[in-house]
């Protein structure tokens, strides 16, 4: 490979451009953490809530809900900070599927709890959104647990009872009764930007052992681990992870939680996503402006 810029090669902008991506990770996971402890509730989180807690604050649930969901995010994230230091772009690949997951969930949640109600001026229509998503979730959950052994018909019932005594609790009408929509994991990451594209890349290539295992390393190939398009797999596969990473976590931060500033965190977890962006934009920036050749294959 021809040099560019005197040192300035794929063979040292790549791997400059993984480890930064690494330590950004690490950063974000970090970030994760904070607010996992924030929001856990009674300085621990419990993944049942009693109903004294729901009456004394109604926003307990949602924080529970939150706390859970980016503990898994940050487990898997580790783990596939781990698959990268060991050079296993397969496990990284495996452990990013349900961190876009938890990722999107959390999107979808407080979008719909905060952000759209304000952009729309409609916040029944939030509110439907949200009802029919958990409704959903929880009707493939059930179904999927239960292997059959709770029916169609008695499972919507029950979903709609809960629903009716839900509105009932807070003086809203009960919604029409639903259809028992099926709620697929990769529903949950298509929330994201690029999400549904990479969850359906993963999921093919990593997962359903459908990997192409004679090709490149990003579609699941494992000829070579160590040229520089090899390298470049992990940066890549690792900076959409910060991405979505650094994405849960702003949004987390529209969570009401007892004690601090909600807006001093809002504030510095937005400008750690931008500032997330721009340190990995210009390290693939560099890493990119170093291939000479642009029509050169991939699978070598």
């Amino acid at each position: 490979m021809p040099t560019v810029s005197g040192l300035n090669t794929p063979d040292v902008e790549v791997p400059r451009y993984r480890a930064g991506t690494a330590s950004l990770l690490a950063q974000s996971i970090s970030t994760t953490r904070e607010f996992e402890r924030r929001l856990a509730v009674d300085g621990e989180l419990r993944e049942t809530t009693a109903q004294s807690d729901i009456e004394a604050d109604p926003g307990t649930p949602l924080r529970a809900q939150c706390a859970l969901l980016l503990r898994k995010a940050r487990i898997h994230s580790d783990a596939a900070l781990r698959a990268n230091v060991a050079n296993n772009l397969h496990s990284l690949a495996v452990q990013m599927r349900p961190v876009l997951e938890c990722a999107g969930q959390v999107v979808f949640v407080f979008d719909n709890h905060f952000v759209a109600p304000r952009l729309t001026g409609n916040p029944g229509h939030a509110v439907r959104a949200l009802n029919n998503r958990l409704s959903a979730d929880c009707y493939d959950t059930i179904i999927r647990a239960t292997k059959g052994r709770v029916g169609h018909d008695e499972l919507l019932a029950t979903i709609s009872e809960s629903q009716r005594a839900a509105a009932e609790s807070v003086g809203m009408c009960a919604p029409e009764r639903g259809r028992g929509r099926s709620l697929k994991q990769a529903d949950k990451a298509a929330t994201l930007k690029g999400g549904e594209t990479w969850y359906a890349h993963l999921s093919n290539s990593f997962c359903h052992g459908e990997g192409d295992l004679r090709g490149p390393t990003w579609r699941g190939g494992v000829k070579s681990m160590n040229t520089w398009r090899d390298e470049l797999a992990f940066a890549g596969f690792m900076d959409f992870l910060v991405e979505q990473l650094n994405t849960m976590n702003a949004y987390a931060a529209l969570c009401p939680a007892a004690g601090g500033d909600g807006h001093q965190w809002i504030a510095a977890t937005l400008e750690r996503l931008i500032e997330g962006r721009k340190t990995a934009a210009g390290l693939r920036s560099a890493a990119v402006s170093t291939f000479v050749d642009v029509n050169a294959p991939m699978d070598d």
